[in-house]
Order: C-alpha cells, then sequence, then structure tokens
C-alpha cells in the first residue's frame, strides 16, 4: 500500500468560538470588524490564519482594512518570542506596548475585538465581553459539512536530510501515530467508564461520527486534502507565500503503511 503521509496534526481546533468582541463597540456581525481594531497574540500563529480565512471567505470580511494588535492575551508584553519569515506584502500591526494585556483592553475596549487560541479570562467575568459567533458550533459544523475543512493547528516535521538518509523513519512515524490514535479511538468509545470527564460523551462521539464519517481526526493526504488547501490558500491571501505549494510536495509516498 503506498500512500502520502498526512500523519503529524497533533491538534485540531475549529476557530469561530475564539473570536470575541466588546459588546458596547457596535459590533453585531463579521463586516463590522471591518476598520477596527482587532487584538491577537500573534498575526502569524496559526489559529489565527484560520479564523482570517474564515472571515474573509466565509462573511466577506476585507482583512485588509484591519488594525492588527498583536501582544500576550494574558499578561503583559509578546506572546513567547515570535520569530517567522516577513510578510510579503505590509499589514497593518501595532505591537501592544501598554501596561495592560489584551485581554483587559478588549474588556475597557480599547480594542474593539480579539482572535485568540483559547478564551480569554475577562470571557464568563466581564459583563462587555462576548463571542462574535454565539452559535459557534452549528457555524464550524456547517463548515465542515460545506468543505470537509477541519483546521490542523501544528505539524510534525522530519528534516529532509534525515529522511533522505533514513528513508524509514517516515514510515516508523506515520505507522506509531496510526497505531496511537487506534488506541485512543478504543478507549474514548468504551462506555464502561468514560475516559474525559463529559457525563455525555458517548452521545457525543456518536453525533461526531455521524458528521464525520466515523473518523474526525482522518490521516492520509486525501482525507485531508480540502483542509490543507484552505490554508495554503489562506497562507497567500494574507502574505506568508507568494503562491500555492502543491499539496502533493508537501509530504512524502509511504509504502507498507499502517490502515489509518
Amino acid at each position: 500500500m503506498s500512500v502520502r503521509c498526512a500523519a503529524g496534526f497533533p491538534s485540531r481546533v475549529f476557530r469561530h468560538g475564539y473570536i470575541f468582541v466588546n459588546t458596547r463597540r457596535g459590533i453585531r456581525v463579521p463586516k463590522d470588524l471591518e476598520g477596527r481594531r482587532v487584538g491577537l497574540p500573534l498575526y502569524t500563529q496559526t489559529a489565527a490564519i484560520w479564523a482570517r480565512g474564515h472571515l474573509a471567505h466565509q462573511f466577506d470580511v476585507d482583512l485588509d482594512s484591519i488594525r492588527w494588535v498583536q501582544g500576550a492575551v494574558e499578561k503583559t508584553g509578546t506572546h513567547g518570542r515570535p520569530h517567522a519569515p516577513p510578510l510579503l506584502r505590509p499589514v497593518r500591526i501595532e505591537q501592544n506596548a501598554g501596561a495592560e494585556p489584551l485581554g483587559a483592553l478588549l474588556a475597557r475596549g480599547a480594542i474593539d475585538a480579539l482572535i485568540g487560541s483559547r478564551k480569554p479570562d475577562e470571557f464568563g467575568r466581564h459583563p462587555d465581553v462576548a463571542r462574535l459567533f454565539p452559535d459557534y458550533r452549528a457555524l464550524e459544523r456547517r463548515l465542515y459539512q460545506e468543505t470537509g475543512i477541519f483546521p490542523i493547528m501544528h505539524l510534525v516535521a522530519i528534516r529532509r536530510d534525515l529522511y533522505e538518509r533514513q528513508r524509514w523513519i517516515a514510515q516508523s512515524l506515520y505507522n506509531a501515530f496510526v497505531r496511537s490514535k487506534r488506541r485512543a479511538r478504543t478507549r474514548m468509545r468504551y462506555a464502561g467508564s468514560l475516559s474525559t470527564m463529559l457525563p455525555w460523551l458517548i452521545d457525543d462521539v456518536e453525533e461526531i461520527d455521524d458528521v464525520f464519517g466515523g473518523d474526525a481526526f482522518p490521516y492520509g493526504l486525501e482525507a485531508n486534502r480540502a483542509t490543507l488547501q484552505a490554508l495554503v490558500a489562506y497562507m497567500v491571501e494574507q502574505h506568508f507565500i507568494a503562491r500555492a505549494i502543491p499539496i502533493e510536495d508537501l509530504f512524502v509516498p509511504l509504502a507498507g503503511a499502517v490502515a489509518t
């Protein structure tokens, strides 16, 4: 059996539920973000790339009109120690150099909205901080059913020089991921005792199986083509890369791979 390996996705998260607004700033629909100041930990963060792509493609938001404020959400300063190649075209990005983190700026209306990889501490505590999409789960489900996109968040990579010397490593790594996922799926579906502290876990699993055809975290190129092509397109549109890279060029062929 020969496949193209797309196994290394340690995390996948839909992103509609991680866009927050200050309700006093008059933002009712996504288009209201145009011309506003929107905070994010990093412009280059994968979560932000996905969220901006969804805003542009699903809701026709003009991303170029937005002023991006970059910084840590729960503390002052930067979000980690960011390093990334420069964007291919200038984007209006300012660093938050003030004494308050982005979450606090959102709560008092100094920024209009916030895109993050998780909920800010102010959500649920401050009356003016709310989700842009209260019905985010329904929107995320519709996104997948209409496009096949389930956003990936991370990627496990192998250095090409190592792969060229020891080609068995790619197949071995892929097979390890497949076997690990198989064990996790079996444990999650065992109803004798719940594997996580979710009272209706089994009901949720049955719903997810119905939506995703039995496997919400598929491996392999074809099963992930729509997601990967969307991410590449978003990166072109957001000035990260100059042209769309063929998906086949991102992964190596494998022989004898374990079935997912």
